[in-house]
């Protein structure tokens, strides 16, 4: 299996209601993508100095299924219209896990 990681850095403008809409449309995407094994998302909790804003957690169970996942129009429209207007930086790892 795959867990595929990425953090988010907000834009200093980035507000509440955009960071919202985004939280509540990732919540959807679990039941459109059939790729997806696990999904976990959300705010940092600020336990750390330095760390990222954001984070979004999918396990798959391979490398189709992270193209499955990252290709799916639903993820392609959601990071279009959610992410792109309010992300200043973002990382990301693809990692083996155990099944």
């Amino acid at each position: 299996m795959i867990m595929h990681v990425v953090t988010f850095t907000w834009r200093p403008d980035a507000s509440e209601d955009q960071i919202r809409a985004l939280t509540k449309e990732l919540a959807t995407l679990p039941s459109k993508i059939p790729a997806l094994r696990s999904y976990h998302f959300g705010p940092d909790l600020r336990l750390r100095d330095g760390n990222a804003d954001f984070a979004v957690a999918a396990v798959v169970d391979d490398a189709d299924g992270v193209r499955g996942y990252l290709e799916h129009p639903a993820h392609v429209e959601l990071v279009k219209n959610f992410v792109q207007p309010i992300v200043a930086g973002r990382n990301a790892v693809q990692m083996a896990i155990a099944d």
